[in-house]
């Protein structure tokens, strides 16, 4: 069955950080019938960005949305909960269609693509949203449980005078010889000379083992999370003519 033509709709690019959003509408003369992007903007994926979003679309009450990984979940169900009609489509079939990745152009094309009927996508269901909600509630909830150890390794590491980033490769690395009290090699104190602080004590270095630990363990829960997010979402069927878009 064909996908309806729309007369206005709305495209969202999704990326764990950033929300890239089209505008476009269907006009028709007597000399063409083409659709026209109005406005393309960013905003920041935190609640503060979805807010400025919804005041963006304003009338636009229908649009696509990528299904990024676990990412996306959260704005489609506030988009839905605010009476806004959200189409998915899964990015790896954008790829295939659009080649190389350019969110401002991904978002333009698909908005496109949207309002002539050139993309069939998916829905979820209604069993499938109230188990998803559940899981990227969950997932937040470990994610800020990971943003307050991370400040509590930032704030051990400055009473101790050190002045580096911790979470970083490099960072990681020196966290883990840290904190179980090896030295360091001649070239890494030569590297980062006045950033390093004072020797730690036995009590330090167990409590910060433990933060270090902590963190690896719950950064490993949030991926295990992620990917049952990512197998319970369900796989739209992707249509787009390359003339169309």
């Amino acid at each position: 069955m064909e996908s309806e033509i729309k007369t206005r709709g709305f495209a969202i690019d999704v990326s764990r950080d950033k929300l890239t959003v089209a505008k476009a509408e269907l006009v028709i003369t007597q000399e063409k019938r083409e659709v026209e992007v109005n406005e393309v903007r960013e905003f920041k994926y935190d609640n503060e960005g979805i807010e400025e979003l919804i005041k963006f679309l304003g009338e636009y009450k229908e649009g696509i949305m990528e299904s990024t990984g676990p990412y996306f979940f959260y704005l489609h169900e506030e988009l839905t909960e605010k009476g806004y009609k959200v189409t998915l489509i899964n990015p790896l079939h954008l790829k295939e269609v659009f080649g190389k990745k350019t969110d401002k152009l991904d978002a333009q094309r698909l908005a496109k693509a949207f309002i002539l009927g050139a993309v069939k996508g998916s829905y979820i269901p209604t069993g499938e949203i109230r188990e998803l909600r559940e899981l990227t509630r969950y997932r937040e909830s470990l994610m800020r449980k990971i943003t307050q150890v991370k400040n509590e390794i930032r704030k051990f590491l400055e009473m101790a005078g050190y002045k580096i980033e911790p979470f970083d490769k490099r960072g990681m690395a020196l966290l883990e010889k840290l904190s179980r009290g090896e030295g360091l090699s001649k070239e890494e104190r030569d590297e980062l000379k006045e950033k390093l602080g004072r020797s730690l004590n036995d009590a330090e270095k167990l409590a910060l083992k433990q933060l270090v630990d902590l963190l690896k363990s719950l950064e490993a829960m949030v991926k295990e999370v992620e990917d049952m997010i990512i197998s319970k979402i369900p796989q739209p069927v992707v249509e787009l003519s390359r003339e169309l878009v």
